[in-house]
């Protein structure tokens, strides 16, 4: 799940309602963003959903990930055919 569709998907629940309810909410697999007073204060996350956002955070650091996904994008604009096979090498696959 990306993190603007966490965003979007996500209940909003007032903070009375998330410590009342919060073993329900911990067990959901959809996010929930707790507000105070009607705003944002904080965002319980399904476990899986973390660890995606973790691997897409470590791979925005990949200089040459980005590199390599930046040339393929470009190429693909251009109508060009982009091979499967550089990609996979690029990262190590």
């Amino acid at each position: 799940m990306s993190a603007s569709s966490l965003l979007r998907n996500a209940k909003p629940v007032n903070v009375r309602e998330a410590q009342a309810r919060l073993s329900k909410l911990i067990r959901s697999k959809s996010p929930s963003m707790v507000l105070s007073h009607g705003k944002p204060v904080s965002f319980l996350v399904p476990y899986e959903d973390m660890l995606d956002l973790i691997e897409t955070l470590d791979e925005l650091k990949d200089k040459k990930l980005l590199g390599e996904i930046e040339r393929t994008r470009a190429e693909y604009t251009q109508g060009k055919p982009v091979p499967a096979e550089r990609l996979f090498k690029k990262m190590g696959l």
